[in-house]
């Protein structure tokens, strides 16, 4: 199992929702037919199904809420294009957010960030469910996701980022 999440002290297991998320909704009619690598995608099987009725093969790595075997087999599934929903702003250490960031650059396929910005204040903390929040607007991400990734475009509250 790779080390992308060692350094994060903080569980974000409780910060799982069981819907579809929103950047799922975004990404995946436009990748009909293709296999696709939800990391952090939480410990439902929402997204899944989602993708499944659409014709999508999503595999879910979620290394707090998925079994190791489960997480063996999303990360050799041979992605055509990697989702990470909502993960970046609840990794409590910085290199351990970084860490997610080359393992989704490492793919070498287009990859769909989203975050959520809680209060928007730019300083980090424990969120009320006992788990980190960032609270960093998307645009913050941009200059990380810069060094990991040739093309990265932020519109609005999704980040679309390619290796070349």
């Amino acid at each position: 199992m790779p080390k992308i999440f060692k350094m994060q002290k903080m569980t974000s297991a409780a910060t799982s929702l069981n819907q579809v998320n929103p950047g799922i909704k975004i990404v995946l009619p436009y990748l009909v037919g293709s296999t696709v690598l939800d990391i952090g995608g939480g410990k439902y099987d929402a997204n899944k199904i989602y993708a499944a009725g659409l014709g999508v093969k999503l595999y879910i790595y979620d290394k707090f809420n998925r079994s190791e075997a489960e997480n063996e087999k999303a990360l050799a599934c041979n992605p055509d294009a990697i989702v990470c929903n909502n993960v970046l702003n609840v990794i409590d250490d910085g290199q351990a957010m970084r860490n997610v960031i080359a393992l989704c650059a490492s793919y070498q396929v287009p990859c769909y960030f989203t975050v959520h910005e809680g209060n928007k204040s730019g300083i980090s903390g424990i969120s009320k469910k006992g788990c980190w929040q960032r609270n960093w607007k998307t645009k913050n991400y941009v200059h990380i996701l810069k060094k990991y990734f040739s093309y990265v475009d932020c519109k609005g509250k999704f980040i679309i980022c390619q290796s070349q």
